[in-house]
C-alpha cells in the first residue's frame, strides 16, 4: 500500500520548508540528528533517579526505554507497510523544497516525532509532581519534529501523526508506571 500526501499536506510542506531562512540551515541540520541530543537523553533518564529510590528510578527509566523502543518498532512497521515517499524524493515538489538531508527510508509517519513525543509525554506525566518546571522539556520534541520539515524529509501529516501516536502510547505506558511504581518506591 502506498499512501500519497494530500494537496494541503504538500502545500503546507512547501510553505513551511521555505519559511526558515537559509541562515538557520545548519541549525536545523544539527537539531535533526539524534546523536546530537545524546547528553539530553542521558539527562532525561537521570530525572527518574532524582527524588526517588534507585529501584523506582530504574523502573521508570526502563519503562521509558521500553516505550521508546516499542514506538520505534511501530513507526518502522508502519513505514514498511505504508511506503510513502519522502518529500525530498517526490519529483513533483522536490524542486520547490530546500533539501538539507536525504534519508533513504519511507516517510509516514515520523519516527523523530513519535519517539520524541512518546518519551517527553511519558516523562512529563510520570515526573511532573516532582519537578516544578518540567514542561520545558517539550521544547525538545517540538524542535526535533519541526527540523524534519525544515530539512525537507517529512510532510506535516507525518509529524502530526507521529506526535499523536507517540503521545497515545506514552499515556498508556504512564498508566503502567503508576500502577506498579509504588511497589518500587518503598524501602529507599
Amino acid at each position: 500500500m502506498q499512501l500519497n500526501p494530500a494537496k494541503w499536506d504538500i502545500e503546507l510542506m512547501i510553505f513551511l520548508n521555505n519559511l526558515s531562512p537559509n541562515s538557520l540551515d545548519s541549525f536545523w541540520v544539527f537539531v535533526t540528528h539524534s546523536k546530537n541530543w545524546i547528553p539530553f537523553y542521558i539527562f532525561l533518564l537521570v530525572l527518574f533517579f532524582i527524588k526517588t529510590s534507585w529501584k523506582s528510578g530504574l523502573f521508570g527509566s526502563s519503562l521509558l526505554l521500553i516505550n521508546v523502543g516499542f514506538i520505534h518498532f511501530i513507526t518502522e512497521l508502519t513505514k514498511f507497510y505504508v511506503q510513502r515517499l519522502r518529500p525530498n524524493f517526490a519529483e513533483e515538489i522536490s524542486t520547490s523544497l530546500k533539501i538539507l538531508y536525504e534519508p533513504q527510508n519511507f516517510s509516514f509517519f515520523s519516527g523523530h516525532a513519535s519517539t520524541s513525543f512518546g518519551a517527553t509525554v511519558f516523562i512529563y506525566l510520570c515526573l511532573k509532581s516532582r519537578f516544578k518546571h518540567l514542561g520545558w522539556i517539550f521544547i525538545w520534541p517540538i524542535l526535533f519534529s519541526l527540523s524534519r520539515i525544515f530539512v525537507g524529509v517529512h510532510y506535516p501529516s507525518d509529524i502530526i501523526v507521529g506526535a499523536f501516536v507517540g503521545t497515545i502510547l506514552a499515556i498508556i505506558m504512564s498508566k503502567v508506571y503508576f500502577k506498579f511504581q509504588p511497589k518500587f518506591n518503598s524501602n529507599r
